[in-house]
């Protein structure tokens, strides 16, 4: 009688043998120690730690040091954190006010005219150690998470349109929207700077609509034979936004500085009475001090100081050209 099944194993004697000894065999005790969940969570895990390998050993500092925010998962704990501690509060406030306790004189907080919930337990049955530790513990989690996250979002971003390989997981416009944490740099500064940002914001809309376009145009042209063609083909190098947008910042500061400086002298070296000058130093010296208050997060003081610096620059000069204009 012949079977139409596959033997266990390549070796049929041996499968017999371990029958015999009352043992598996070989090829069943293989599927028994790795079976199929097994070998498909270990292929996942070698696929996942090659790409982390790759990203932890490029070249490129956006990729080496480029992580994600995840910044709407962050203020999602936060806001479920709120509402438990809040549900707590709600209830240890009205608590205290069925105490009756007479109000102090100035009443801070408000309890006069405060809203009472006729169904909230009293203190003897709410306030018990479980309900302070509990307390404790959100109150612990709260903070920290906040502190925590006040720290991340001061460090400095790009976009995952400015590596050269995004990831697959994104599309041409979230990888414009998203934003990835360099952790190799300082935290930014308490004010960001408009100008700074502007810039920023402006050379990551060009590099979307460049990559838009070019993904459009490889999409419509047949000739790649799969999606991993055409993947290779959409790479492209990588952009540090922040260092161009660093590099234009302070070129476009120190020219307006120089034109602020070489524009009024030229005026005033061209006018000869004292009103033309003293409408060209009050009108340049309100424009200084606008764009400084526009484009820069100075504080009160430090813009007072700098249009006083300016203005005193220009009453010297002023004054100069008027001395000369006397002796001559």
């Amino acid at each position: 009688m012949t079977t139409t099944g596959r033997p266990s194993s390549d070796n049929p004697r041996q499968d017999v043998e371990s029958k015999i000894h009352g043992e598996e065999p070989p090829s069943q005790m293989a599927e028994l120690q790795h079976p199929p969940d097994s070998r498909h969570e270990q292929s996942e895990m070698a696929s996942t730690f090659r790409r982390f390998w790759c990203a932890t050993t490029d070249d490129s500092h956006l990729t080496l040091f480029g992580f994600r925010r995840f910044r709407t998962a962050h203020l999602l704990n936060l806001r479920f954190l709120e509402e438990e501690i809040r549900k707590i509060d709600h209830d240890i406030f009205q608590a205290g006010l069925q105490l009756d306790i007479p109000y102090t004189a100035a009443d801070r907080l408000g309890l006069k005219h405060g809203r009472r919930d006729k169904s909230a337990l009293a203190a003897g049955a709410l306030i018990k150690p479980k309900l302070i530790s509990r307390l404790r513990d959100l109150l612990k989690q709260y903070d920290e998470t906040l502190i925590a996250f006040n720290q991340i979002m001061l460090m400095e971003t790009f976009a995952p349109a400015d590596q050269s390989s995004p990831g697959s997981d994104l599309n041409t416009y979230e990888t414009y929207k998203t934003r990835l944490l360099r952790v190799d740099l300082p935290p930014r500064r308490d004010s960001r700077d408009p100008l700074r940002h502007s810039l920023r914001k402006f050379l990551r809309t060009i590099r979307f609509y460049f990559l838009y376009g070019t993904a459009r145009g490889k999409e419509e042209d047949s000739s790649f034979s799969s999606a991993s063609e055409l993947e290779s083909k959409l790479k492209r190098p990588d952009q540090n936004t922040a260092l161009i947008a660093d590099f234009f910042t302070r070129f476009l500061v120190a020219l307006l500085a120089s034109a602020f400086l070489i524009v009024p002298l030229i005026l005033l070296s061209l006018q000869a009475s004292n009103k033309e000058h003293l409408i060209t130093v009050s009108v340049f010296i309100v424009v200084f001090a606008f764009l400084v208050s526009l484009l820069s997060k100075a504080s009160n003081s430090e813009t007072m100081a700098a249009a006083a610096a300016y203005a005193a620059v220009l009453v010297v000069f002023v004054s100069n050209s008027s001395g000369t204009n006397d002796t001559s």
